[in-house]
């Protein structure tokens, strides 16, 4: 008969090693972001002449695919192999999710991230393809975050194979995306979001 302890024991290593490999499936997210073209774009300060050549980079060194990822580590038996894969993969709600940072973050932080000598911003791209105004580049873009809204909205609508409770972490990915770059980078500018950690961590709630 096998005793308690023995039985704990075995449970334990089983944990263990299911972490083990959620963390190996997160860093397999991360190398993504790694392989980017930014640096070279830097380098020959070279401007994609699409938008769509530009996503093709831009939307993984964003970063929200390897955040996911890596919220899915402490996520139990919910975030199986096939939940990392589908990730990795950029489903359309992961994709709208990146979508509307990239394009958020491009908005906001486009002007003085070019006085700190960033390579170029989609919105950079936008304006040459399409030989426009930075200001009808917004216009076109704040559009397109509407419709990604729209497609992260329906990942809750029609049902797949992807569990809920991992559809919710990319849609508060997006959210939390909304809240930071809504009126300015609030990345770079990180007092902008003071008020709301002390909301949220300090200041008790009224009941």
């Amino acid at each position: 008969m096998v005793s308690a302890s023995a039985k704990m024991h075995r449970h334990q290593r089983r944990q263990r090693r299911r972490e083990r490999e959620r963390t190996r499936r997160a860093r397999t997210g991360e190398r993504g972001v790694i392989v980017g073209d930014g640096d070279e774009w830097y380098a020959h300060d070279y401007v994609p002449t699409t938008f769509e050549e530009h996503l093709q980079t831009s939307l993984v060194s964003v970063g929200i695919p390897m955040l996911i990822c890596a919220s899915f580590v402490g996520m139990d038996k919910v975030a199986t192999r096939a939940a990392f894969e589908w990730v990795i993969s950029i489903p359309e709600p992961v994709k709208a999710s990146a979508l509307i940072s990239r394009l958020m973050d491009d908005i906001t932080s486009s002007e003085h991230e070019k006085k700190r000598g960033h390579c170029a911003s989609t919105l950079d791209s936008y304006m040459k393809e399409h030989s426009t105004t930075k200001e009808v580049a917004i216009a076109k873009f704040r559009s397109i975050i509407e419709d990604a809204w729209k497609t992260t909205n329906e990942a809750f609508l029609k049902p797949t194979e992807i569990p809920i409770p991992l559809i919710e972490r990319v849609a508060n990915f997006t959210r939390m995306d909304e809240m930071i770059y809504k009126y300015i980078d609030g990345f770079t500018n990180s007092t902008y979001l003071k008020k709301y950690v002390s909301l949220l961590f300090v200041q008790p709630l009224d009941v």
